[in-house]
């Protein structure tokens, strides 16, 4: 170790506003009196994001050859990557998401880092994927697993695939769940200028491929004389698709877009049920916060969703593009507040496991264990 504090270097593909983001940020918030922390991200990245980490004393690197699923940059990326860290002598590299994944551990070994750590914050391989493309990140994944010392999944049920798809060794795994401030969602006042009635079913994300919004849109259309609305909130490339989808289907004075939002907390309690349609997750960070805020939640029964929500106790699991289970299972929640608040008090007693504080403590220990050796 060079230094008082042991050095880590985290890596994530992009630097926006989403669950992996949120996961990464409070690791490095809540370890910062005992390391030292620099975040590195790739091409895509929030402005706003990188002057709050560097108004709080956390150095950040921006690494514009790191981008979203591009082959063509991901060698020069490597190579780039690995002169940073040979230079920099960090103690430990902790990457996330994919391509930061897959390109951090490989420079990490060529850099000859001596601890290298990556967290699994979703299953890239999905239905929805070019097949092409699925077989080529497995790959990757299996060869950068040979140069991981710990793979953290965010769920048991995620190291058990990942392990099925002889990616890594089972000594190699160690499940540590997304960890959310609960008081935040606990003691939150309602937003009071969300659009349409109550009762209110919302969606939080990034509206991006992969998140199930258009089976969200099918399900609603196929609701008859339903009461209530539908707040889609987040920002995304499918921003302008997804409004002229919901003008067309003639759902305008029920499905709303609410653009991103930062009170997300008062979002929750102001509404009645959490939807999450996705088709790839990991542990959705949104399904924690809605059993925080005492909602029940719909969601597909993928990676870790199953280990969140218990089927019919505090909320359901329906199949992937299965737009009339959804359907089904949002009526009936909408259609019977004894039901909601029943399944929200049961998320509530479930919920604790996956506090803010519980995963900060358990990284922590991933490191000692590393910096032991």
């Amino acid at each position: 170790m060079t230094g008082e504090r042991p050095r880590v270097f985290h890596l994530i593909t992009r630097l926006l506003k989403g669950g992996a983001e949120a996961k990464t940020l409070a690791t490095v918030r809540g370890l910062d009196d005992e390391y030292e922390f620099t975040l590195g991200y790739g091409a895509e990245y929030d402005q706003e994001q990188v002057d709050l980490l560097e108004h709080e004393g956390i150095a950040t690197q921006h690494f514009p050859l790191i981008r979203h699923y591009n082959p063509v940059t991901t060698v020069p990326a490597v190579l780039s990557l690995a002169w940073y860290l040979r230079r920099e002598d960090f103690d430990i590299v902790h990457t996330h998401s994919t391509e930061a994944g897959i390109i951090g551990r490989f420079a990490a070994a060529l850099a000859g880092v001596p601890h290298v750590v990556h967290t699994v914050h979703g299953v890239p391989f999905a239905d929805d994927r070019n097949d092409v493309l699925n077989r080529f990140v497995l790959a990757c994944e299996r060869q950068a697993a040979r140069y991981t010392d710990r793979i953290v999944a965010n769920a048991d049920v995620i190291a058990e695939e990942y392990l099925e798809l002889g990616i890594g060794q089972p000594e190699q795994y160690t499940t540590v769940y997304s960890g959310v401030d609960l008081d935040a969602f606990a003691d939150a006042e309602p937003a009071m200028d969300l659009p349409g009635e109550r009762p209110r079913l919302v969606m939080v994300g990034r509206l991006a491929d992969g998140k199930g919004h258009g089976v969200l849109l099918d399900a609603v259309t196929s609701m008859d004389d339903w009461e209530g609305s539908v707040c889609i909130v987040g920002d995304g490339p499918l921003y302008d698709s997804l409004e002229a989808s919901i003008e067309a289907r003639g759902l305008s004075e029920q499905v709303f877009l609410t653009g991103f939002r930062d009170d997300v907390p008062r979002i929750l309690a102001a509404s009645d049920v959490l939807v999450l349609p996705s088709f790839r997750e990991g542990t959705p960070r949104v399904i924690t916060e809605a059993m925080a805020s005492g909602l029940p939640v719909v969601a597909t029964d993928i990676a870790g969703i199953p280990e969140q929500v218990e089927d019919e106790e505090n909320g359901y699991l329906v199949s992937t593009g299965d737009a009339a289970a959804l359907a089904a299972r949002m009526g009936e929640l909408v259609g019977d507040s004894e039901l909601r608040e029943r399944m929200g008090e049961c998320g509530l007693e479930y919920v604790e496991r996956f506090s803010v504080e519980s995963m900060v403590e358990e990284l922590d220990g991933v490191y000692r264990k590393l910096l032991e050796q």
